[in-house]
C-alpha cells in the first residue's frame, strides 16, 4: 500500500510512525481481535529486526527505539489475541497509552512485563537522554528476545 508523500512526509514531522498509523486504522476499521494481533505482530518483528541491526552498527539511540516499539506493539499483539480489556479500550479510543500498555504487559506475564521493563529503560536512556552504551542495549536486549519469541509464535500460528 502506497502513502501519498504528503501524508508520510507530514507523520514524519509529526514523530509518527508505522506503529500510530496502525492504530488508527484498526480503531477505525474495527478490526476482529484476531487480525488486530496479527498487525500488531508483524509490525513487532519488523521493528525488531531493524533494531537488531542498529545493535550490530553500535548506534543506540536508534537501536533503543526500535526495541521499544517492537516491545510495544508486541504487547499491543498479545493483548490482542489474549483478549484482554486494555486492547478493547485501545481500540475504542483508536490509541494505546503507556498506561494501558503498562497494564497489559504485568497482566500478560513475567516474560513479557521484563521486557517492557528492559524496553522502557532504552526508550528512556537510550533513546531519548542518549546516557547508555551499546553493551547496555545489549544487556537489555537478553531481556527481551524471550517476549519476541512468544510474538514470533503468535505471528506464526496464521490468526486471521
Amino acid at each position: 500500500m502506497l502513502v501519498p508523500e504528503v501524508l508520510a512526509r507530514e507523520l514524519a514531522r509529526r514523530g509518527l510512525g508505522p506503529d500510530f498509523v496502525a492504530d488508527v486504522l484498526i480503531a477505525a476499521l474495527g478490526l476482529d481481535p484476531r487480525d488486530a494481533a496479527r498487525a500488531h505482530a508483524e509490525l513487532a518483528l519488523g521493528m525488531y529486526r531493524e533494531g537488531l541491526a542498529y545493535v550490530e552498527r553500535g548506534d543506540v539511540a536508534q537501536a533503543s527505539d526500535k526495541l521499544y516499539k517492537a516491545v510495544e506493539e508486541g504487547v499491543k499483539a498479545l493483548a490482542f489475541s489474549r483478549g484482554l480489556p486494555e486492547a478493547e479500550e485501545a481500540a475504542s479510543k483508536g490509541r494505546w497509552t503507556v498506561a494501558l500498555l503498562d497494564k497489559a504487559a504485568a497482566k500478560l506475564g513475567d516474560v513479557v512485563y521484563r521486557a517492557w521493563d528492559a524496553a522502557y529503560f532504552l526508550h528512556v536512556n537510550g533513546f531519548h537522554e542518549v546516557r547508555i552504551d551499546i553493551d547496555i542495549v545489549k544487556a537489555k536486549l537478553k531481556a527481551i528476545e524471550p517476549m519476541m519469541e512468544l510474538v514470533k509464535e503468535l505471528a506464526g500460528r496464521g490468526l486471521s
